[in-house]
């Protein structure tokens, strides 16, 4: 419809420059109403051809949206391959879809207008939900990995927990047994001294037969004093060497 006017109006230009060359054959009225027709078609024209240009331009923007939307989900794809792909990334892909799909129902009335561009909204909203589709199909697979990532960190941490946890019974256990064992040495090492001091302190005997026990006595005592001394130096006691040498010197002297 709008082209039959562009034309007409083409023609009523003519007419009028026409008539305005052949004054004669028109009243002055008739001059005025063509005229103001003129002034309306033309002005319909322009409108029709702003709305056309406007309806080109958001198509461009569309179009173009589209195509950083290709680039982005291709590199998105290719960042999943590789485990990086990121929920940031998906974010970004759906906020450009969202702002098609209001570009779009802003078109809507002109589209209602145009067959072709019916026709060209309708095309372009079936790509855009195809788009929409794959990206939140990918969205829900990178959802899935990161829920697993969490999962598999929870599980080490708890391991390293629990391991920690073992670590430090184990050292307790290991400083409880050093403990122990340095127990252990310091009673050895002092029922070597209990053991030479009976040695020293054996009372004076006077009879051969006496002296002969009183020494055997003093020979036995000194004797579990070196084998406790020894036992204390093996359980890690230290300064045992100078008691076992005098102890041995005692045993030799008898």
């Amino acid at each position: 419809m709008r082209t039959h006017k562009i034309v007409f109006l083409s023609l009523l230009t003519a007419c009028i420059l026409w008539a305005c060359d052949n004054s004669d054959s028109v009243s002055r009225d008739e001059y005025d109403q063509l005229l103001e027709e003129y002034a309306q078609l033309q002005e319909a024209a322009e409108a029709t051809r702003a709305q056309y240009v406007e309806q080109a331009e958001a198509v461009d923007q569309i179009l173009q949206q589209l195509s950083q939307i290709s680039g982005r989900t291709v590199s998105l794809r290719a960042d999943m391959e590789h485990g990086a792909g990121k929920l940031t990334q998906v974010r970004q892909i759906e906020e450009s879809i969202a702002d098609i799909k209001e570009q779009l129902s802003r078109l809507d009335e002109l589209a209602q207008k145009t067959g072709e561009l019916q026709k060209l909204v309708t095309s372009l909203r079936d790509v855009i939900a195809t788009k929409d589709k794959e990206i939140q199909a990918m969205k829900a697979e990178i959802t899935r990995r990161d829920a697993t990532i969490s999962e598999q960190h929870r599980t080490i941490d708890e391991q390293s927990g629990k391991i920690e946890n073992q670590s430090m019974v184990i050292t307790m256990q290991q400083e409880n047994l050093r403990a122990l064992l340095a127990e252990q040495a310091q009673m050895l090492f002092q029922a070597g001294v209990d053991f030479e001091n009976l040695g020293d302190n054996t009372p004076d005997m006077h009879g051969g037969r006496d002296k002969r026990n009183q020494k055997a006595y003093k020979k036995e005592m000194y004797e579990k004093a070196l084998h406790y001394y020894k036992q204390a130096q093996q359980a890690g006691y230290q300064d045992t060497s100078a008691r076992m040498s005098k102890v041995q010197d005692k045993i030799n002297a008898l």
